[in-house]
């Protein structure tokens, strides 16, 4: 629990906190957050056709066999709980969907 007044906790460590639902489990790694870089990871942009490094984040959730990739930290957390709620509410999710990357989804829809 938190020292700070809920409304000062910064809303990233909130989603991560309430997604977690952790029970009385002891000095076990939960969430792993990475930034990652290299040549053309995150090259999303209509308009950015060029060749480019860049870098974004990955999250890795072993527990529930999660890896997933975005180019901003929000959007690779808000990825990781809509999987993980996705997951609890019993929807089968298929290799490719619980280990997420969002720099390729956006790739595949152009």
């Amino acid at each position: 629990m938190s020292n700070k007044d809920y409304n000062k906790i910064n809303p990233l460590d909130k989603l991560i906190r309430q997604t977690l639902r952790l029970g009385m489990n002891d000095k076990d790694s939960y969430l792993q957050i990475d930034y990652i870089y290299g040549f053309e990871l995150f090259n999303t942009r209509p308009y950015h056709n060029y060749e480019t490094w860049s870098g974004g984040y990955r999250v890795t959730d072993k527990h529930n066999d999660i890896r997933v990739e975005a180019e901003d930290l929000d959007d690779a957390l808000q990825l990781w709980a809509d999987t993980l709620n996705k997951i609890r509410a019993g929807e089968e999710l298929h290799f490719t969907t619980r280990h997420a990357y969002k720099h390729l989804e956006a790739k595949a829809t152009k």
